[in-house]
């Protein structure tokens, strides 16, 4: 099979960009659009860092004032059945997996989602709210990646996608080992075209990316 494209943080954006994002959705490159998600109140909007209370947002350590950043089902009407969308799905004080249950309560919307958490226990609370959603594991370091295995092959983690960092993957064996236990591997974030080529090549079943012209080189 062809390997996903998707496009990191397209999501990530205010509604003066929509006109952007439903381009994005259209484009023949982009298989996927990703968005980091937080509860916000009542809520699910896009925000790469944490949010506080609109329309401030901390990031890089610094308070930056914003336009008024995409709620969850405008990305989803934005993809309109044109694009999968991953959902990164982030959690502070609360727990993000009702909202999301509620956000994602018709069938066919579920269908063309996939939600990933760095946080792996939020990420089995999803399952339990939505047990026919695409489940992923946010792999970032080498400890994780240890623990994921070791969790599979003892039985304590059910088959479970990883969105791994790339440079975690150094050879198309452990590709192979990491698919026989995860069922889907997401390399990101890829902005080189030979290093994206070389993931495609290894047996990678998805790569995230930054740039277009990388998806589009796949």
């Amino acid at each position: 099979m062809p390997v996903t494209r998707i496009l990191h943080r397209a999501g990530n954006i205010d509604t003066r960009d929509l006109d952007s994002l439903r381009a994005l959705v259209r484009h023949p490159a982009v298989d996927a659009i990703e968005a980091d998600i937080w509860l916000h109140g009542d809520e699910l909007h896009a925000h790469h860092e944490r949010p506080l209370p609109l329309p401030w947002l901390i990031e890089r350590g610094s308070l930056r004032r914003h336009g008024e950043p995409l709620r969850l089902d405008a990305i989803l009407d934005a993809a309109d059945g044109n694009t999968e969308v991953v959902i990164d799905l982030r959690s502070w004080l609360r727990d993000a997996a009702p909202a999301l249950a509620r956000a994602l309560a018709d069938e066919t919307v579920r269908a063309r989602v996939r939600v990933t958490c760095e946080d792996w226990g939020l990420a089995e609370r999803v399952r339990a709210w939505l047990p026919d959603v695409r489940i992923g594991y946010s792999v970032r370091s080498e400890p994780q990646l240890r623990a994921y295995l070791a969790g599979r092959d003892s039985g304590d983690i059910v088959e479970t996608g990883v969105a791994i960092r790339h440079t975690l993957l150094h050879t198309p064996d452990e590709v192979a080992l990491l698919r026989a236990r995860a069922g889907h591997v997401n390399a990101w974030t890829v902005d080189e075209v030979d290093r994206a080529l070389e993931l495609a090549s290894w047996g990678v079943d998805a790569i995230t990316s930054n740039h277009v012209t990388v998806l589009n080189a796949l």
